[in-house]
């Protein structure tokens, strides 16, 4: 008996050919087009190519067919979450829930979505739900610990994942979300290993041969380059000198992003590249953020102290282009967002880190400090008058202008990596969920000795926050 359509759609589903199963699907279509099933599957397809507008038409057309198919409604709530219309995919859940109080895969994604809603104790919630009806499984227990690194339970994020990892031990999400647990908790040479893990995730390494495993270099050369943000980067380079000086003899050469080229030229012995270009011949090769891995950091060893400096020409030359100094007033240096991530939940990191304007605002009021934005972009009308906006072209620059700062309030990006670097008083504004390298609790940094973290009490709430940095702002000393 020959292969159907549908059939077909359904093997080249399975077979990840998603633009062959639409092709298939929509053969269905031409033939039935009230054939809900095709819809939904065809719906689904385009999902995994990520053409949204194309897989809610279809999911949405087939839940007109079939209204009751709890499937349809769980589908569709994951691609509202992914459009980022959390409370449309969570009221879709419930309505299953409703329905079937023990579908383990609405309680699954009703999990997810309210993690990405800040809600993470009751994102706990659902997952644990989803386990006591469905058993143990590696996703299952994936999720749950997401959620409860997120809810900085991290003792029970920790044993969530290990669990999951005594099922499959060479599954990449939980080996690299343990890490990032453990790095919460500062405890670095079992964090280590496991953040190695990260590039069997979505993250994909830019070289894989020849990679450096911390044998003795002698003279070969090694090729070290940067990835994932800028921030990273920042933070890394640190690492170098101290490489250097178990390897003397090696040729070490920096691959890294074109905004660091100039401010890292002060690194002596280090040849520069930019990250994008090929690179010249060499011998080794080693991602930046496995430094640590290599170089056995643990917080005992870690050096708080800066690494930095700010080129002392163009800091004079910045000097006189900022607002003239003034006794009794501040000069500070501002971040209140990240840069753009995407759109729909893809922003939602970004979302998360920053800090509205409307909540940032009230930072800047009756302030006896003249502000200096360090964000790049147009500055917001809404700040026209109240802030002074650089025209940075690079991180040379922004070390430049930070150097004649007397403080840097930001959230977290890669400006607190440089001004921790750099040895200038840093506020950083976190966010409820802290991040792997800030510590799960504390006001200071291990990595910064400048640094200051100001922490969210509530996921999403930072009006709070901001009227406590005002308050301690205004009694700030100004000598």
């Amino acid at each position: 008996m020959s292969e159907t359509a549908f059939e077909r759609g359904n093997r080249l589903a399975a077979a990840n050919q998603h633009e062959q199963a639409i092709a298939a699907f929509s053969e269905c279509l031409q033939r039935n087009p009230q054939d809900w099933q095709a819809l939904f599957n065809r719906g689904t397809a385009q999902m995994r190519l990520k053409h949204y507008p194309l897989a809610l038409e279809d999911y949405l057309a087939a839940a007109a067919l079939n209204p009751s198919s709890s499937n349809i409604k769980c589908n569709l709530a994951v691609l509202l979450k992914e459009l980022g219309e959390l409370a449309l995919a969570e009221n879709l859940l419930l309505e299953v829930l409703q329905a079937e109080p023990e579908h383990v895969d609405a309680w699954s994604n009703l999990g997810v979505v309210l993690q990405y809603a800040l809600r993470y104790d009751d994102a706990a919630i659902c997952h644990q739900n989803a386990l006591q009806l469905a058993g143990s499984s590696t996703g299952r227990l994936n999720n749950l610990g997401n959620a409860l690194t997120c809810a900085l339970r991290l003792d029970e994020a920790v044993s969530a994942y290990q669990q999951g990892m005594d099922l499959q031990a060479d599954d990449a999400f939980l080996g690299f979300n343990l890490s990032v647990a453990l790095l919460l908790q500062g405890r670095y040479r079992e964090a280590w290993p496991l953040y190695e893990q990260r590039w069997g995730t979505i993250m994909q390494p830019r070289y894989r041969e020849r990679a450096w495993q911390g044998q003795d270099l002698g003279q070969q050369s090694l090729l070290i380059w940067a990835e994932q943000g800028l921030g990273d980067t920042l933070q890394m380079v640190r690492f170098l000198p101290e490489l250097q000086r178990r390897h003397p003899e090696a040729r070490l050469i920096l691959a890294c992003q074109n905004a660091c080229l100039r401010l890292f030229a002060q690194l002596p012995g280090i040849e520069l590249v930019p990250l994008e270009d090929t690179p010249p011949a060499h011998d080794l090769q080693l991602p930046l953020m496995s430094l640590p891995l290599l170089l056995d950091v643990t917080l005992e060893t870690l050096s708080d102290q800066p690494y930095l400096q700010a080129d002392a020409a163009l800091a004079a030359s910045w000097d006189a282009k900022l607002p003239a100094r003034q006794r009794g007033r501040l000069r500070i240096g501002i971040v209140w967002e990240t840069g753009s991530w995407g759109v729909g939940i893809a922003d939602h990191g970004r979302q998360n880190k920053s800090v509205p304007l409307t909540d940032f605002l009230p930072l800047l009021d009756d302030m006896a400090a003249d502000f200096v934005s360090l964000q790049l972009g147009e500055l917001p009308a809404v700040l026209q008058n109240k802030v002074f906006a650089p025209s940075i072209g690079d991180f040379a620059d922004t070390a430049a202008i930070i150097s004649q700062l007397d403080l840097v309030i930001s959230v977290d990006t890669s400006v607190v990596h440089l001004a921790g670097a750099l040895g200038k008083p840093v506020w950083v504004l976190m966010r409820a969920e802290s991040a792997p390298f800030f510590m799960a609790q504390g006001e200071t940094s291990p990595w910064y000795a400048s640094m200051h973290i100001w922490r969210q009490a509530t996921p999403g709430d930072w009006p709070p926050l901001i009227a406590s940095v005002a308050k301690t702002l205004r009694q700030w000393p100004q000598d």
